[in-house]
């Protein structure tokens, strides 16, 4: 359990470096930060409610996991990144 939640922890970190350097390169507004913040949120909770399945034993619950909030996860990231950040304006130089 203590790998998962430093893996979990070392995500989270990455995500808030990739998170900085979205900010200095694209002008996003509040739908883009929070559809990437919903949608990293629900990959984490995958993650985290997956390797804790399997670890009591729970191989459905654990796939179950993977289906109900991984999949969703991904599909906000994705729209997120296509609608909301590709989109966005450069930040302007002043």
């Amino acid at each position: 359990m203590g790998l998962m939640w430093f893996c979990v922890g070392f995500i989270v970190g990455i995500s808030v470096l990739v998170a900085k350097e979205l900010y200095a390169r694209f002008e996003i507004d509040w739908r883009g930060w929070a559809g990437l913040a919903v949608g990293e949120a629900m990959v984490l909770l995958c993650i985290a409610w997956s390797v804790a399945a399997m670890a009591e034993g729970e191989p459905r619950a654990a796939s179950m996991g993977l289906i109900v909030f991984g999949a969703p996860g991904v599909a906000v990231l994705a729209l997120t990144t296509r609608l909301f950040v590709l989109t966005a304006g450069r930040p302007s130089e002043t």
